[in-house]
């Protein structure tokens, strides 16, 4: 029985980067689920806005959570879709924060407490982002040197077609 050859697992022993970026993907999926189910409907739009918008806004809540199991798990398109899931709560975070520092009251809020809390949401997503692809940066390996094979001896009688015969060498005894 022998060693792997493989002794340092890159993701294995970044549990810790994983773990902070699979708690900040779960704190801002309970925020988004949260926001898409109990703040929108009540926002003075039309319903069929309305309506996507809380599907929308579901479906990326839960997309969350699957990267959390994921992150945790340590699969390796966890953090692909931490960067996407981010990637589309930042960009909403910058409309609300535009529209709250505009004057529209969202959640009932003054401006600088929503404009505050899209910035918040902002800098959760890039570090969860960060610590999830930390730990998924792989180098390359330096390669095992291995000794030069010899070239097989030409077939000394290649028109017969006939095999070349193999001897099985004696081992020498130990002395």
């Amino acid at each position: 029985m022998s060693a792997s050859p493989r002794t340092y697992d890159q993701v294995r022993f970044h549990r810790g980067t994983r773990g902070f970026a699979g708690f900040l993907t779960a704190l801002n999926g309970f925020v988004v689920l949260g926001a898409t189910l109990f703040i929108v409907p009540t926002l003075p739009l039309e319903p069929l806005i309305a309506t996507w918008a809380v599907i929308l806004g579901t479906t990326l809540g839960i997309a969350h959570f699957v990267a959390v199991v994921g992150l945790i798990r340590g699969r390796r398109w966890a953090a692909s879709l931490v960067g996407y899931v981010a990637t589309a709560g930042i960009a909403i975070s910058v409309f609300g924060a535009l529209v709250s520092a505009t004057g529209l009251s969202i959640f009932g809020a003054e401006r600088g407490t929503s404009v505050g809390f899209f910035i918040w949401m902002i800098a959760t997503w890039v570090v969860a982002a960060r610590f999830a692809f930390k730990p998924f940066i792989f180098t390359a390996q330096a390669h095992r040197a291995m000794a030069p094979v010899a070239k097989p001896v030409p077939d000394a009688r290649p028109v017969t077609g006939a095999r070349k015969r193999t001897f099985a060498r004696p081992i020498a005894a130990a002395a």
